[in-house]
């Protein structure tokens, strides 16, 4: 990465943008050598990243090949309007964010057990209070659906974690930051003041 500073790293950070992103991009290669972007509902399990679709179509095609794949999931934070640094300059807009960039390999989970447990882990991210019979590849009531759906895995090879706060900022232009968040008082914003805090803190 261009800017070390911007730089994230560990499983508590992978995990924190995997949870609380609810959509990422996988992006493959077709077969005439054009770039696929696809936006999907994930989850992360065991390190990598699990999603379902159809059994057929495109994506599914060029899945059932194993071929080299890269995923991207980024939590979005708060704009910051160019007036609070520099007004009447546009190019200090911006936007903060934590990011995830995966490289790896793409494949179809076909065993129904690894299936069960990657769609369980997509309903445990996008419906954590339960009120469901949890997956399991043994019930009877789940059995059929195991068998039509597709489940799929991007093996996570390695990955990059970006963290953009504003550190390449003076400490002095990231305070007025926390100032003018926290008086427009969005939640988002308190939120994006406290990981600008953090910055500082480091």
């Amino acid at each position: 990465m261009r800017r070390a500073e911007l730089t994230a790293e560990g499983p508590a950070f992978f995990s924190e943008v995997a949870r609380d992103c609810a959509v990422g991009y996988l992006t493959l290669v077709t077969a005439d050598g054009q770039p696929r972007s696809v936006a999907l509902n994930f989850a992360e399990l065991d390190g990598d990243i699990v999603f379902h679709g159809a059994l057929g179509g495109e994506k599914f095609t060029l899945m059932q090949a194993g071929p080299r794949a890269g995923f991207t999931m980024v939590k979005e934070y708060s704009f910051i309007p160019s007036t609070w640094s520099a007004p009447d300059h546009a190019c200090p807009a911006t936007h903060f964010f934590k990011s995830v960039e995966i490289r790896g390999r793409a494949v179809v989970v076909d065993d129904p057990a690894d299936k069960a447990r990657a769609l369980q882990a997509l309903m445990q991210k996008m419906q954590p209070e339960g009120g469901y019979v949890p997956l399991d590849h043994t019930l009877p009531m789940y059995r059929g659906a195991l068998q039509k759906v597709g489940v799929f895995r991007v093996v996570n090879e390695a990955w990059t974690g970006k963290a953009k706060f504003g550190q390449n900022e003076p400490a002095r232009i990231r305070r007025i930051f926390v100032e003018k968040l926290r008086e427009r008082g969005a939640p988002i914003d308190l939120l994006t003041a406290a990981e600008i805090e953090r910055t500082l803190d480091g």
